[in-house]
């Protein structure tokens, strides 16, 4: 008798009540499942809810994607494309739904599943997937997919024809022959392990059935955080004192639509995070909360944690826009593909095709059910699309919900469109913009806060507003590193040695120290000579992946789609575990550190590098602030105005 979690009683009172296949599957686990076993009913990964996901401690894991569906209504080609029998639509295979659970669980969610499974393809198979047809037998699932095993039947005895009788030399036979018996093993493995049904419910097992010492504590015990989001309390937090005005934008109340702009250190995430504490409580359900790129998630759920209330985890759903809306289109069950002929090796057409046709269609979901919530608060909105927020609103906000947007458009990295109010553009119906115009992240005779006023009335003031901070007062005296050199890519070594003796000298603690840059290469490679150098072997956490994997993924000699894609799955797991506490110094890109904050910021300027990205750079940091310069750059005037300047 496997333990249910929440219990069958409680799931049918759920926002989302089980099917009727989905009520089957339980009542068997409970009835007649491993007793060790725990099964949760519509588990929130962060925003990502598969429908059933059973745990065994040191054993493993089995994801199951349930569906009510009648077979006779669809089709399945040679392709394993599945199809809508009356208008031949394609949608997104169940089977794949249930792979794109397992996929992001490894390279998302859990930290450390991408890398054992990098290191044992056997540790991959720990967690697997099933898909249940409650209203289908095994005759049924026979016969939906006879048509295209017999396709690929022919076409295998055609080609072996063809080699036998020598009318195709042996290259192009055995190319073809491993063509066509991969997509026949693709879907042999969907009938005939994957796919179960009433008559063939003890083929849901854990693999191998008994203990497994791949299947570790440190892997269970981060599934089980995942699995359950724990309580926050009110004595967890810390006291927060709010100005007047911050006050009043954490106010939750139904059907408000706004916006709220605010200078790099106001406090924006901080009163985003009390709003969505205040909204839970007002009604109860979960609110979702989007950011743009993966490393704002953790800054956000930190400054949740600071929030002196109490409220259950699972009620926030943080996650970037690509990611929940890839989930949704998963659970919709909207194939996400591009044409082949858009597939080059570097991908970017295929990712301007997806772009335009999925991320940014403001149709896409318009035969299909979503999830709706009752506050949605976007972060870092500046850098959303028009088309995402119309997406956002039109298809994920309840009739009587909230909708707020957060922004500063002069960190607006990604050079989005900007308004009549010099302000990004936003979709119609948020009313004016509400300001937060006094920075807490400087002391008022902070040398950063007078830099950060200067740069934007510099550079910035013809293209949006100028708004300094209005508590700044200029000092004689100004506390503070601050700090203008050199820096050049054909010698990463100097910067190193450079990096470390500002430190050594200023006694800076590594934990308060960030080196950032636009590019993810450059670090990295900085990285290594930090680590590894000949005088000094410094600790680091990156947003990236690191020379030594980078070496090993080059080693594969993949494709250079291939090789960008690993490297980026292994970019998605660091950023997922980036910590500004970790006790180490931090590298990381210009984009992937917005909205986090540093004692000590090193940052690294190229000559191509625009005036939002260097802004975004040097409001990071809270006291020191160290400029790295290209030889001859238009910005060398500037900061040597500002700054002291050391000779490297």
């Amino acid at each position: 008798m496997a333990k249910i979690i929440p219990d069958i009683e409680k799931a049918k009172l759920s926002k989302q009540p089980p099917t009727e296949g989905e009520l089957f599957l339980l009542n068997y686990f409970e009835a007649s499942f491993d007793p060790d076993a725990e099964v949760y009913f519509q588990p929130c990964f962060n925003g990502e809810r598969p429908d059933i996901v059973i745990i065994k401690k040191g054993v493993g894991i089995i994801i199951a994607e349930v569906k009510d569906w009648h077979l006779k209504n669809y089709n399945v080609n040679k392709n394993n494309q599945w199809h809508l029998a009356k208008n031949n639509a394609l949608l997104r295979s169940p089977f794949a739904q249930a792979f794109a659970y397992k996929k992001n669980l490894f390279e998302v969610h859990t930290n450390g599943l991408l890398e054992k499974s990098m290191s044992s393809e056997t540790f991959y198979g720990l967690i697997k997937v099933c898909v249940y047809f409650h209203n289908a037998s095994k005759s049924d699932i026979a016969k939906l997919y006879e048509p295209a095993l017999n396709e690929l039947r022919y076409e295998i005895e055609e080609n072996d024809k063809k080699f036998k009788d020598k009318k195709i030399e042996h290259d192009q036979y055995d190319k073809k022959r491993v063509y066509l018996s991969g997509k026949k093993k693709k879907l042999d493995r969907d009938t005939g392990q994957i796919a179960i049904t009433q008559d063939s419910l003890k083929r849901i097992a854990f693999s191998g059935g008994r203990q497994n010492p791949l299947f570790e504590e440190s892997v269970y015990t981060e599934l089980m955080r995942l699995l359950q989001p724990p309580y926050h309390y009110a004595n967890e937090g810390k006291p927060i004192v709010y100005t007047q005005t911050q006050s009043r934008l954490t106010e939750s109340e139904a059907n408000a639509r706004a916006k709220i702009c605010g200078i790099a250190g106001s406090g924006k995430t901080t009163v985003l995070a009390k709003r969505a504490v205040n909204a839970h409580r007002r009604h109860g359900d979960s609110v979702l909360i989007l950011t743009f790129n993966l490393t704002l998630r953790m800054f956000v759920k930190d400054k949740i944690n600071e929030v002196r209330d109490d409220f259950d985890w699972g009620s926030f759903h943080i996650i970037n826009y690509h990611k929940f809306m890839t989930i949704a289109l998963n659970e919709a069950g909207i194939n996400i593909h591009a044409p082949q002929e858009t597939e080059g090796d570097d991908g970017d057409a295929a990712m301007d095709y997806l772009e335009k046709n999925f991320y940014s269609n403001v149709d896409i979901f318009d035969e299909h059910d979503t999830i709706k919530y009752k506050t949605i608060l976007i972060d870092e909105a500046q850098d959303y699309k028009p088309e995402w927020q119309t997406i956002i609103r039109k298809y994920f906000l309840d009739d009587d919900g909230e909708m707020v947007l957060f922004a500063d458009e002069k960190q607006n990295i990604y050079d989005r469109s900007i308004d009549d109010e010099k302000k990004v553009r936003t979709i119609s119906g948020f009313g004016r913009w509400q300001k937060l115009s006094k920075s807490f992240r400087y002391k008022k005779d902070s040398p950063v806060l007078q830099l950060a006023n200067a740069f934007q009335e510099q550079f910035l003031s013809e293209k949006y507003n100028f708004e300094g901070d209005e508590s700044y007062q200029h000092s004689a005296s100004l506390f503070g590193v601050s700090i203008v050199s050199k820096w050049h890519i054909e010698k990463l070594n100097e910067t190193a040695k450079l990096i470390i003796y500002i430190a050594q000298r200023e006694r800076i603690h590594p934990n308060d120290i960030a080196v950032v840059h636009s590019k993810e290469d450059v670090l990295r490679k900085l990285d290594f000579i930090l680590r590894e150098g000949p005088d000094h072997q410094e600790r680091t956490i990156t947003t990236f992946a690191s020379e030594e994997e980078a070496k090993i993924v080059r080693a594969k000699k993949l494709e250079p789609k291939a090789t960008k894609e690993l490297l980026r799955k292994i970019g998605i797991k660091r950023k997922q575990g980036f910590n500004l506490n970790s006790g180490v110094m931090k590298l990381t890109t210009m984009h992937s550190f917005k909205g986090f904050e540093s004692p000590t910021i090193f940052l690294l300027i190229d000559e191509f590098d625009a005036p939002e990205l260097i802004y975004t750079g040097l409001t990071r940091a809270k006291e020191n602030i160290i400029i790295l310069l290209n030889d001859g750059s238009r910005y060398e005037s500037f900061f040597k105005r500002y700054l002291q300047e050391i000779i490297p």
